[in-house]
């Protein structure tokens, strides 16, 4: 989310009432100035495995 889809205000200044971690990723729960809240998803992505060979 870029934007609060009530006032406009950008997301970055909206408050973080609390973050959890979880098996999925990290949720975070944002409230905005203007009283309007939401719910932030940060999904956790798995590096392929790479083998390494003696050289």
């Amino acid at each position: 989310m870029g934007h609060c889809s009530t006032c406009g205000r950008a997301a970055t200044r909206a408050a973080t009432e609390s973050t959890h971690l979880t098996s999925e990723g990290i949720v975070r729960y944002r409230r905005c100035s203007c009283g309007t809240r939401w719910v932030e998803l940060a999904e956790f992505v798995v590096a392929q495995r790479t083998e390494l060979r003696p050289v």
